[in-house]
């Protein structure tokens, strides 16, 4: 085994370049469950919301959606945007609940459409 030694000042640059790469990678991991498109039913449950609520959002274009043969499906993204701006009264743990969830979705085969492909 070798030992190697280096200056206190070179430690320092390398352990901040380091923690710099770590941080932009997991502001990557934060942002990527943003495309997640989650359903009707899903956004409901998570966000303990009837159905009629739902709709009524959707109808005031308080939450972007998009309609596919008739079922209705909204990113974790406008979701997100949709509670920052106060739309619906709401506390953090809903958009962890909602952020778990989606996590778990990714997990077990639910694959992310890239915008980027």
């Amino acid at each position: 085994m070798k030992i190697v030694t280096i200056e206190e000042e070179a430690w320092q640059q390398l352990n901040s370049r380091i923690n710099g790469i770590a941080d932009y990678l997991k502001s990557l991991d934060d942002t990527s469950y943003d495309d997640l498109w989650l359903n009707n039913h899903e956004v409901c449950q998570y966000l303990h919301l009837s159905e009629k609520t739902l709709w009524r959002m959707r109808t005031k274009g308080e939450i972007t959606y998009s309609k596919i043969y008739g079922q209705y499906f909204y990113t974790i993204g406008a979701i997100k945007e949709m509670l920052n701006a106060n739309a619906i009264q709401s506390s953090d743990e809903y958009v962890e609940e909602l952020m778990a969830k989606g996590k778990s979705y990714i997990e077990k085969g639910r694959k992310l459409k890239s915008t980027n492909q």
